[in-house]
């Protein structure tokens, strides 16, 4: 944990100086259970171990964000701009900098795809969704559907 003084204005009066607590992705991910939960959210660490109990959607669904980079399952859910608002309370810090993930949306495509081997062991990539840019390079349907039988005769 880093604290750093910093100045200026956001959103505050100028001249006032605030402090940023920075907090490893090491130390985060230690705050994993119903004693102490911590988690990311686009690159803010939050404590929300007293708010466990109020999560309308269950205490298991923060439990599963416990310790880690929630950013991706909070948008997924779709939260309301209270309950935006409500995390405020909940901050405690930011992630240190040289912890941070480059911002997402390089203007390389070839950069954002992901390959894997399919069940037949063949290359296929694909790009992450939000990209233009598609590249299969094997289709299991290509492969499969022009069969060509043999006739088996039957003695």
């Amino acid at each position: 944990m880093a604290t750093v003084e910093a100045s200026g204005s956001d959103g505050k009066e100028q001249g006032v100086e605030t402090s940023v607590t920075y907090y490893r992705l090491e130390e985060v991910a230690q705050r994993n259970s119903l004693k102490e939960l911590w988690l990311v959210i686009h690159g803010r660490v939050y404590d929300v171990t007293r708010f466990l109990n109020e999560h309308p959607g269950g205490e298991e669904v923060l439990l599963e964000q416990a310790g880690i980079d929630a950013s991706e399952s909070f948008e997924d859910v779709g939260h309301s701009s209270d309950a935006r608002e409500m995390l405020k309370q909940y901050y405690i810090g930011d992630v240190h900098p040289s912890d941070l993930k480059p911002e997402s949306g390089s203007k390389d495509p070839s950069k954002n795809n992901t390959c894997k081997r399919d069940i037949f062991n063949r290359n296929v990539c694909t790009s992450i969704p939000g990209n233009t840019h598609r590249n299969v390079q094997s289709s299991i349907v290509q492969d499969i559907l022009p069969l060509e039988t043999t006739p088996i005769s039957v003695h």
